[in-house]
């Protein structure tokens, strides 16, 4: 490699970690399990240097009605989302890009697993607990 390919690909590697940062794309990280999320675990990498493809991971436990989570989404390809009921009644997630898309519902029987794979883009979702049974929930 000469100077001028290295200075070529230093200049492509910053425009794809600026457009990262832009898009929500974020490093792999614990889900913060909060009624109240100040920054999702996909902005919180994102300050501190970005991957084309953000690793997601879990489990975030949604205890109680209205507990959500935020998990950051793969970039190319599509999240893998799985939702647990651990509790003896009917159970729901509630599931939302952080761009504000029309929420999607996921439907739980008592101690029953449901997974569903989206391509979300790198946007970072947001899982609440929309039913009085505790639900826990993983992303890979």
């Amino acid at each position: 490699m000469n100077k001028r390919s290295i200075r070529r690909d230093a200049a492509t590697m910053a425009l794809v970690v600026a457009s990262a940062g832009v898009l929500g794309v974020g490093v792999a990280g614990q889900a913060q399990a909060s009624t109240h999320p100040a920054v999702s675990v996909a902005e919180q990498g994102a300050r501190t240097g970005v991957p084309l493809r953000a690793a997601v991971t879990g489990p975030a436990d949604l205890r109680t009605y209205g507990s959500s989570a935020d998990f950051p989404t793969w970039f190319f390809g599509g999240t893998q989302l799985c939702v647990k009921n651990r509790g003896t009644q009917y159970g729901e997630a509630r599931v939302q890009t952080r761009l504000g898309a029309s929420p999607e519902y996921i439907p739980v029987q008592a101690g029953a697993t449901r997974c569903i794979n989206r391509w979300w883009g790198g946007v970072p979702i947001n899982v609440r607990n929309n039913a009085y049974s505790p639900l826990s929930v993983t992303a890979s």
